[in-house]
């Protein structure tokens, strides 16, 4: 078991997120879903299992028991006991050891994944917590002081590998991003010409539902518009002018324009977005889209076929 000392600004227990959208429900799940996986990955879990999603300030964790554990995306200033913490590999904390999660110099979030991933309340097929709707987690609610985390105790103990993450698996991080987007229909060349290749900067107005940038641009809402799907990654235009990328937990339908859709290899991106960071929005075509998500893939695999072979090694 592993108590909470500190609980940090917003931790979650979040998974892979839910399959429930024509019952209205969000997606949810991992706003970095890669390291979610990459975590999961590196302590032998299969790779929707439930872990914690520290954002921008993260937790102090007392562990009770020995644990594996793994940390994967923003790169958070982490000590076990007072000695530096590494990322991206799995690290055995023994019993009466304490975890410290500080904060991180670019990107937002962090998984911190633990072997047998973490119990929680489900909720539409998901551990994912939903704060707005207040299921699915803890309560859906973030960590508070006194909470305890129980994982699968019952699985076998392994032996981590000494290897380290490649860097270029990992959500690209920083200041300046560039995220490859496809039109929609509703897309206008006025609106094309304002919002793909100018800097667009994003706003303190940031959370899991979604990032507001601070750019206004001029738009006609057709007040007879109807409610209409949406998509984590599209790019909502309200009347104000202010274009909003949703997140994953963000609402399934929406009366604003969504000119634009990330594509989904970039997914990952816009969870580890952060107040002022700047933006450029690329145009692609569905075959690039898809050409650049098959080779991610593919190197994820490649990843966790890996891992998985030291852990299943005689």
């Amino acid at each position: 078991m592993i108590q909470v000392k500190r609980p940090g600004l917003q931790t979650t227990v979040q998974d892979a997120g839910r399959e429930a959208r024509a019952l209205g429900v969000p997606t949810g799940g991992a706003a970095d879903p890669v390291a979610l996986r990459l975590a999961n990955a590196l302590v032998g879990n299969l790779p929707g299992a439930a872990a914690l999603e520290c954002t921008l300030v993260g937790p102090e964790l007392h562990f009770l028991n020995d644990a594996l554990v793994a940390l994967c995306g923003a790169p958070f200033e982490a000590q076990l006991d007072g000695q530096p913490f590494g990322l991206g590999c799995a690290r055995q904390v023994q019993a009466g050891q304490t975890l410290h999660l500080g904060t991180t110099p670019r990107g937002l979030r962090t998984i911190l994944a633990v072997r047998g991933g973490l119990e929680g309340e489900a909720a539409f097929g998901s551990r994912a917590t939903d704060l707005k709707s207040g299921f699915g987690g803890l309560a859906g609610r973030a960590l508070e002081r006194g909470d305890v985390l129980r994982p699968d105790l019952t699985l076998p103990a392994l032996t981590p590998p000494r290897a380290r993450l490649s860097p270029g698996l990992l959500t690209p991080l920083g200041p300046l991003q560039t995220l490859r987007v496809l039109p929609t229909p509703e897309a206008t060349p006025a609106l094309l010409r304002t919002l793909v290749g100018s800097p667009l900067r994003v706003s303190p107005q940031a959370d899991r539902m979604g990032v507001r940038l601070d750019t206004r641009v001029e738009i006609h809402v057709d007040p007879g518009r109807v409610s209409l799907p949406n998509v984590p990654g599209a790019v909502q235009v309200p009347p104000d002018g202010r274009p909003i990328l949703l997140l994953p937990d963000a609402g399934t339908h929406g009366g604003y324009p969504a000119p634009l859709v990330v594509a989904r290899v970039d997914l990952p991106r816009l969870g580890q977005l952060r107040p002022g960071d700047q933006l450029h929005f690329v145009l692609v075509n569905a075959a690039q889209a898809q050409a650049a998500l098959r080779a991610r893939e593919a190197a994820l695999h490649q990843a966790a076929t890996a891992l998985q072979w030291w852990y299943n090694r005689p």
